[in-house]
């Protein structure tokens, strides 16, 4: 029975991880035919088992990536496959708006060209290898820059508050002058 159990649990961490990889390199797909159940592997179908109940109502383009995801999964060494699931639970311990900060810069990711994302990518391994004091150093210069730029915002907002306000004053002592005679 507790075999059973950790078979379920492993396979339920091993369908989320899978779908969570996917989301995170899932590209637009070409072919928009919708995939029967059964015409999935067996490694496919293990793999993707807590989507059965959903399949048929699943659009081809999400079949379609999970298919795809499925079988990266399938191709992960063990290492990989942990590293996924540890990313995965840490997703999930995020609360909703930090969960949504993810998701809206995946979304501006997936929105860049092919050129922009390895790039971006080539930077973050890089930024990944350098030492950690380093890497210290380059978010706290980065946080100083964030700072500088909030404040300048303030300061023009400010700034153009003061204009408004400045406009305002003018034209209620154009209009004084133009109702006064004298």
């Amino acid at each position: 029975m507790v075999r059973k159990n950790r078979l379920t649990v492993a396979i339920y961490a091993a369908t989320l991880a899978a779908t969570i990889f996917l989301m995170l390199i899932g590209t637009p797909v070409l072919a928009q035919e919708k995939i029967s159940w059964t015409d999935l592997s067996l490694e496919e179908r293990t793999i993707l088992q807590q989507v059965e109940s959903q399949w048929d109502s699943l659009s081809a383009e999400r079949q379609q990536r999970l298919r795809r995801g499925a079988n990266q999964w399938e191709r992960m060494r063990p290492q990989e496959r942990q590293q996924a699931r540890s990313q995965q639970q840490r997703f999930q311990n995020l609360n909703r708006q930090q969960q949504q900060v993810i998701n809206s810069r995946f979304q501006r990711f997936n929105r860049l060209s092919g050129g922009q994302q390895r790039r971006l990518r080539t930077t973050q391994r890089r930024f990944q290898n350098l030492p950690e004091t380093q890497r210290r150093e380059l978010r706290e210069r980065y946080n100083q820059q964030i700072q500088q730029i909030q404040q300048e915002r303030r300061i023009q907002r400010e700034a153009a508050q003061q204009i408004r306000e400045s406009q305002r004053r003018v034209r209620q002592i154009r209009q004084q002058n133009q109702s006064d005679p004298n």
